[in-house]
């Protein structure tokens, strides 16, 4: 999958993530934004720490998705979703659309964005 606005798990990501002030850039710029320039990734704190945080996003998200009319896929469960998310988010060297690519394997979108 590429990072594209008429993919709903990418234009759902990335408008939640503007909404939760960790993105402040368009969309196209986005998806090659990395991790440690998410607005919670502090590379001063602990790695214990950055998970902590990066859990509070993965929970925010998994809300945020489901408010948008999302489901998980049939294989998978919020466990797993919040474990997928969370391995990507705590990860510096990972994109923004590293993160849509598992959340568009997690969840099926429905309605509009």
């Amino acid at each position: 999958m590429s990072w594209q606005a008429s993919n709903k798990a990418c234009k759902t990501l990335w408008t939640t993530l503007f909404k939760l002030h960790q993105l402040q850039s368009n969309f196209d710029d986005s998806g090659d934004k990395k991790m440690s320039d998410l607005t919670f990734y502090n590379p001063l704190e602990s790695a214990e720490n950055i998970k902590q945080n990066a859990t509070i996003i993965a929970n925010q998200l998994d809300n945020a998705f489901h408010g948008h009319s999302a489901e998980y896929e049939s294989n998978v469960d919020r466990t797993k979703a919040m474990a997928s998310m969370i391995e990507i988010l705590v990860d510096d060297s990972k994109q923004v659309k590293d993160l849509a690519n598992i959340v568009d394997e997690l969840y099926s979108f429905h309605g509009e964005v």
